[in-house]
């Protein structure tokens, strides 16, 4: 039965009693992030309109002890926490059955923590051989640490596994390193259908060319519809999100439909965010030299019209909801 221990160290290393509003910040995180943690690996990401299955707050319910200002934080292996969903199913070959959220949720933070070490160690304000395992409301949870800073720790030490530290510098190594995480992007890629989960409306689809695995979700859909598509060629165009290195994240899939030999040929690589960037060709230098001429005053009329996204919205209410 796994016991992680988290060293909390007092601003005020002579006050010896610990502010349970600094504790209940503590927990906060690492519920949340737990959940979100394993809602990345299964769905692809970490947060979205609702409540998350009931498996996983089955699986993020925790026990605890607390002294001398360590805090002994008891969690379950999947498979004991939910043994219908592990045992036989198969149902998420993405988990490992004997970790617990926890060890999900530290293997977040420790790749979050990799990604700045090495940015900041090669100066360049990436990482391009660390595994992104976060999204934008991960890191965001990560920066909720802040509370926990704010009611009088200085340190919060994970003594299990990697031994990480985060400081309140941290926190504002998170708030950068969601800010440079590469924006959404419209891609098309093509390949075989082989698997969809109606539960949650993810999908797994194996490029045409070198069988890469990409994850998706797609839009609510009839389950004869989505069996005629299984293990058939498809084209799947959306929205693609990536991690901090450029690997594509996810596919938010707009349309999932038949995909014919050009399709596939077409668009059966797995997509970067550098590949699908569309740099602008330079314009041809003139043959002849222009004559440079006057410049005209023209008068123009700008009109802005504000817009919205659904994305956004749910990030507003995930945020409002935590804060």
């Amino acid at each position: 039965m796994p016991v992680y221990q988290i060293q909390i160290k007092n601003k005020n290393v002579e006050n010896r009693m610990m502010s349970v509003t600094l504790l209940q910040a503590l927990l906060s995180v690492l519920i949340e992030g737990s959940k979100g943690a394993l809602r990345l690996r299964t769905e692809g990401r970490s947060m979205m309109r609702g409540a998350p299955p009931q498996w996983i707050k089955t699986a993020t319910q925790f026990s605890i002890a607390f002294q001398e200002n360590q805090l002994e934080v008891e969690s379950l292996p999947l498979l004991e926490v939910v043994p219908e969903l592990f045992e036989k199913s198969g149902l998420f070959p993405e988990l490992n059955p004997e970790w617990t959220s926890l060890d999900y949720f530290q293997e977040s933070l420790t790749s979050a923590i990799l990604t700045l070490k090495l940015s900041q160690h090669h100066k360049m304000g990436n990482s391009r051989m660390v595994d992104s395992i976060y999204d934008s409301p991960l890191l965001y949870a990560f920066q909720r640490f802040r509370y926990v800073f704010n009611q009088g720790a200085a340190l919060i030490h994970f003594v299990n596994g990697k031994g990480l530290q985060i400081t309140p510098e941290s926190v504002t190594a998170f708030k950068e390193l969601e800010a440079n995480l590469p924006p959404p992007t419209k891609v098309k890629v093509a390949g075989k259908l082989q698997a969809i989960r109606m539960s949650d409306r993810t999908f797994r689809l194996s490029t045409a060319q070198h069988q890469q695995v990409i994850k998706g979700i797609v839009k609510p859909l009839i389950q004869k519809a989505a069996q005629a598509l299984l293990s058939k060629d498809v084209l799947v165009s959306g929205l693609a999100y990536f991690t901090s290195n450029g690997k594509i994240l996810r596919i938010e899939a707009d349309h999932v439909l038949m995909a014919g030999e050009d399709e596939l040929a077409s668009y059966g690589k797995l997509p970067s965010f550098l590949s699908v960037l569309e740099p602008k060709k330079p314009d041809p230098k003139p043959l002849i030299k222009e004559v440079p001429q006057e410049p005209q005053i023209i008068q123009t009329q700008v009109k802005t019209t504000p817009q919205t996204s659904g994305n956004n919205d749910e990030m507003v209410q995930w945020r409002e909801r935590f804060s």
